[in-house]
């Protein structure tokens, strides 16, 4: 075998992989947790505004009940 086939630099390789896999895992993590608070911002926004766009009928038909 020649020397610059060893199991130690092998090891030296595997190592640095593990690494670079380690590090774009938490990459993807960060971006998964910016994901995630964009959904959550987006489903507290779309309750509001589906709050609102019940209210303008309720509060038209009240009102035409009211002065009729």
């Amino acid at each position: 075998m020649p020397p610059d086939n060893s199991w130690g630099e092998w090891s030296r390789h595997v190592l640095s992989e593990l690494e670079r896999l380690n590090a774009c895992y938490e990459k993807m993590n960060d971006k998964l947790d910016k994901v995630n608070a964009d959904i959550i911002t987006l489903k507290v926004k779309s309750g509001a505004w589906g709050l609102i766009a019940g209210a303008i009928p309720v509060t038209i038909m009240i009102l035409i009940k009211h002065f009729s």
